[in-house]
């Protein structure tokens, strides 16, 4: 390994626990100003913020310890030699290296989800699941995702040995088409793996929530409710799907927990999504971003990879063995790119928000729903600046309430 590599690393971990120490100091600070500020906050909110961050913290560096350790050991080479023995194809050699590489993963970060899902979700009465109930859903994740990546995995490979410098466009353009089509099928085939979805039972609701679809013109999507008490007290909701596909789904704890007129606010906040186009907008944007990302991923992994001079074990992109390569990038690059991607969601969340106000003509509703939906989340009205800006893909609570107070919203098109 390079001197330029191996400094290029000790830098970024460097960066990287400056980030969470600066995150963190930042946050408690701000956590003192909103006790003198929010007197009637409970203390429980604190606890659970600080016990959330140190979780967060831990994953961060995980994220990027853990594929590193695997590609200077040499793990990762020697997994993808057991993989390939017998001389076995491309297909099932990529299909043996993601299942061990998963397993792995899975079993390192599994302490950490236990904690961070289970532990303290009931500590703060957060959650109803019980620990089969947990387990069955990290098993059901981790067997969904291991079976997609490993029947998918062969074609980038391919594409890196057949094309070593112009595979990254190829992924790239077919960024787009893919998310559309994950985007499509989500709602039908691969939600219902993890929660029971039935059409809502509320035959009143049903014809509000109609005449608001009315409204804004996409009566032709349906109402369903998911079983989430299964799993938690908080409250949620959201509309997703495209064509055919397209419904909204409000999670039983939301219905259970809010007043009708709440609820009416709630869906008119996901209808707004919808007209809004933001379903779309993500798909584009989020394929735009991949074709850049692709670019940078070639460019970086190249660099690494010349520069590791053999000591991961491999010197082509294209062996197997470069998946945990292709992973740390990976995180890396979307690590700087949350910023750009959450300021973009903010900007969608606020125009879903105007376009509730414009359907419901029910201002005082959507700041009760939103109060409701912070205190059950056990949220803060606001983060300090630089985690808002790194880690929110919504305005914070304190601005979203202001916002419904003091927004203007034209008659005919908000």
């Amino acid at each position: 390994m390079t001197r330029k590599l191996s400094l290029s690393i000790v830098a970024f971990f460097v960066f990287l626990l400056f980030f969470i120490a600066i995150l963190i100091i930042s946050e408690y600070r701000n956590m003192e100003d909103l006790r003198v500020e929010y007197p009637d906050i409970s203390g429980k909110v604190y606890d659970y913020r600080k016990s959330i961050l140190k979780i967060w913290a831990i994953n961060l560096l995980l994220k990027f310890l853990v594929p590193l350790l695997l590609l200077t050991t040499g793990l990762a080479k020697r997994i993808e030699i057991l993989a390939g023995g017998n001389g076995r194809g491309l297909f099932l050699t990529g299909i043996i290296c993601v299942v061990i590489f998963s397993i792995i993963d899975f079993l390192i970060y599994l302490p950490m989800s236990f904690y961070g899902g289970f532990v303290l979700g009931h500590r703060f009465g957060l959650s109803n699941q019980t620990i089969y109930r947990w387990l069955e859903l990290e098993l059901k994740s981790f067997a969904l995702n291991t079976i997609v990546l490993a029947l998918i995995v062969w074609f980038p490979y391919y594409l890196m040995k057949v094309s070593p410098n112009r595979w990254w466009l190829y992924l790239g353009l077919l960024a787009i088409p893919a998310i559309a089509f994950v985007t499509f099928i989500s709602p039908t085939y691969i939600d219902p793996i993890f929660n029971k979805y039935t059409y809502l039972e509320d035959e009143e609701l049903v014809k509000d929530i109609g005449k608001l679809l009315d409204k804004a013109g996409v009566g032709d999507a349906e109402i369903f409710q998911v079983d989430k008490s299964r799993d938690t007290k908080t409250m949620n909701a959201y509309m997703t799907g495209v064509f055919s596909s397209k419904r909204i789904v409000l999670w039983d704890t939301t219905i259970n927990n809010l007043e009708r007129d709440e609820v009416l606010a709630v869906s008119a906040h996901e209808i707004g999504h919808y007209v809004k186009g933001h379903i779309w907008k993500s798909i584009i944007l989020g394929g735009l971003g991949s074709l850049f990302i692709m670019y940078l991923l070639y460019i970086t992994s190249t660099w690494i990879l010349s520069n590791s001079k053999g000591n991961f074990g491999f010197n082509n992109l294209h062996d197997l063995a470069s998946l945990p390569l292709i992973i740390l990038v990976m995180n890396f690059y979307m690590f700087f790119a949350n910023p750009i991607m959450n300021f973009a969601s903010r900007q969608m969340e606020r125009e879903a928000d105007a376009y509730e106000i414009y359907l419901t003509e029910d201002r005082k509703a959507a700041i009760s729903a939103m109060l409701k939906l912070s205190e059950g989340n056990l949220s803060i009205p606001r983060p300090s600046r630089i985690y808002k800006m790194w880690y929110y893909t919504h305005p914070p609570v304190e601005e979203r309430i202001e916002f419904f107070k003091n927004v203007n919203i034209p008659e005919d098109n908000p």
